[in-house]
């Protein structure tokens, strides 16, 4: 799983435990099981609120809640989940 990161919090995605799941119980590789579960997005937000709800955990990640909330306000736009076509 080399450079894998969940397209919905951008979290790296280290192993195959850290998958979500589909409905039929399968992998979904495109995102973390914190965010994914049973087929569907266990937060049902807008990206905005998923982004002051991650901006959060900036110490986990090695850096204040502000600079969480910088990085994740320029990844998020780029993910699978917030991406606009």
């Amino acid at each position: 799983m080399e450079n894998k990161i969940c397209q919905s919090c951008g979290m790296p995605i280290e192993n195959e435990e850290q998958l979500g799941k589909n409905v039929d119980g399968s992998i979904n590789n495109d995102y973390c099981k914190y965010c994914f579960e049973n087929g569907e997005f266990i937060d049902k937000v807008d990206m905005e609120e998923y982004i002051n709800m991650c901006s959060k955990y900036g110490e986990q990640a090695g850096m204040t809640n502000e600079e969480m909330k910088d990085f994740c306000e320029k990844l998020f736009p780029t993910l699978k989940r917030w991406k606009k076509d």
